[in-house]
């Protein structure tokens, strides 16, 4: 995984802090996803769709690998030490951010769905 990243805040009562590019290897992943739905008749065009209500997600890594570019803005021994903090105690790390994590691609995914099923009615989704 490659992204970019803009934190503020304390992982295990550690402060940390940065922008920049985030490089992750994350394997063995376990997801269990949740969804309900409701059918729902479009004002606009009076066609019956799907709309997703609830998107649960529970999410496991079996191992991580992170490594955050310009942590402490710059600070090569402060991002160094907080780098390797982060991978060896990434698993109490994850424990902490799961929730928000969890929640996240949660709304992520409700808010894909969403749009995409409003554009197409269940007629042309599920045709018989």
């Amino acid at each position: 995984m490659n992204a970019r990243y803009n934190m503020e805040g304390k992982i295990l009562m550690m402060p940390i802090n940065g922008t920049g590019l985030a490089h992750g290897n994350f394997t063995d992943i376990d997801v269990i996803a949740i969804i309900q739905g409701e059918r729902y008749q479009s004002r606009r065009t009076d066609e019956t769709h799907y709309r997703v209500t609830d998107f649960y997600v529970d999410l496991d890594v079996g191992q991580a690998n992170i490594h955050l570019n310009n942590l402490f803005n710059g600070d090569d021994t402060l991002s160094n030490a907080m780098n390797l903090f982060l991978n060896d105690n990434w698993k109490i790390v994850a424990a902490e951010i799961k929730p928000a994590l969890e929640n996240t691609i949660s709304e992520i995914f409700k808010t894909f769905s969403n749009k995409f099923y409003s554009k197409f009615s269940l007629d042309t989704l599920l045709p018989l």
